[in-house]
């Protein structure tokens, strides 16, 4: 008899269908539940295996960017995997049970009749549970503007064009510092053709930072475009030094990475010029430019690396395997 999976019905659709597709291509069908669990926090991604023989295996997933650990899910669950895994945050008694899984992203997991069909199915049945109706019902919107996991592919990039737009943090002077000096380090380079800059604070207030705002407002499906056409991407710890989507987006597009040093663990190490090449300062990037602009078998191993560690250890499915391994 093959196992029974049962998720969260108020789990957060768009911040973790990444997951949902990760059980369904391990397990098949899902169904949704809340009174198999307990009265969770809305958002909580929690889910159940039952096997034919009256075993049940409790699975947490928080991708939250905190790297705080929710207790009451921690003492319910077998395993905990934990995208922004920071050990001075788990108590010891419970170390065992939290896994490092590594950053995600959102993606769309159903079709526009999928996606309305799950809505109305999980509000109808659940409605009376969900203390954030418009946001419940946002999340699978949400969901549906995304693209698909197989947008996410290697494709050709540029030898000199380089791309970026990322948001200015209020509460985050050092992502934001890292960022400035990625993009004067290209805009300073001949050799790089630049394009982006930081994208315009709704509030107007852009901390300074007004000389490296982009102009323009472009839609998901033009960034990706252009990411995809890329020389190379710049990755550096955002909220709460959390580990971003735009590297787990990264990864699964094949980029050559010039990042900054993580705070949280991975699941396993990102070698430095193997997998991407990591910097400290103004001069470490202007080097790691330099480099990617001249060699170009250091970029192109770079891009077979990242990919090939998305594959390994970030794939929704891969995830799923390796928590139901630690059980």
């Amino acid at each position: 008899m093959k196992p029974k999976v049962y998720i969260y019905g108020l789990c957060d659709v768009f911040y973790d269908g990444y997951y949902i597709k990760g059980l369904s291509e391990v397990f098949g069908k899902v169904q949704y539940s809340i009174s198999k669990f307990p009265r969770f926090t809305q958002g909580t991604f929690a889910f159940i295996i039952e096997d034919g023989n009256g075993a049940v295996k409790n699975v947490i997933i928080d991708s939250k960017d905190s790297s705080q650990i929710d207790k009451k899910a921690l003492d319910w669950c077998s395993v905990y995997g934990k995208v922004n895994y920071n050990i001075k945050n788990v108590e010891s008694i419970n170390k065992d049970k939290v896994i490092a899984i590594g950053p995600s992203f959102g993606i769309k997991i159903w079709n526009f009749v999928e996606t309305i069909y799950y809505l109305i199915l999980n509000f109808s049945r659940f409605r009376d549970s969900i203390p954030y109706k418009r946001g419940f019902i946002a999340n699978y919107w949400r969901q549906y503007k995304r693209f698909s996991l197989k947008e996410y592919k290697n494709d050709s990039s540029s030898d000199n064009y380089v791309f970026f737009m990322n948001s200015i943090w209020k509460q985050e002077p050092e992502t934001n510092n890292n960022r400035a000096l990625f993009i004067k380090s290209c805009k300073d380079n001949r050799k790089v053709s630049f394009e982006g800059g930081f994208a315009a604070r709704k509030d107007g207030n852009n901390l300074g930072l007004d000389d490296l705002v982009y102009s323009q407002r472009i839609s998901l499906k033009v960034y990706l475009k252009k990411i995809k056409k890329s020389a190379f991407v710049f990755n550096t710890p955002a909220v709460l030094s959390c580990h971003g989507w735009k590297l787990a987006e990264f990864l699964a597009l094949g980029k050559a990475i010039i990042t900054t040093h993580h705070y949280n663990k991975l699941p396993a190490d990102l070698l430095d010029n193997k997998h991407v090449l990591y910097v400290n300062n103004s001069d470490d990037i202007k080097e790691a430019i330099n480099k990617l602009t001249t060699d170009v078998g250091l970029k192109r191993n770079l891009e077979l690396e990242s990919r090939e560690y998305f594959d390994k250890y970030l794939a929704p499915e891969k995830v799923i395997t390796r928590l139901l391994e630690k059980i």
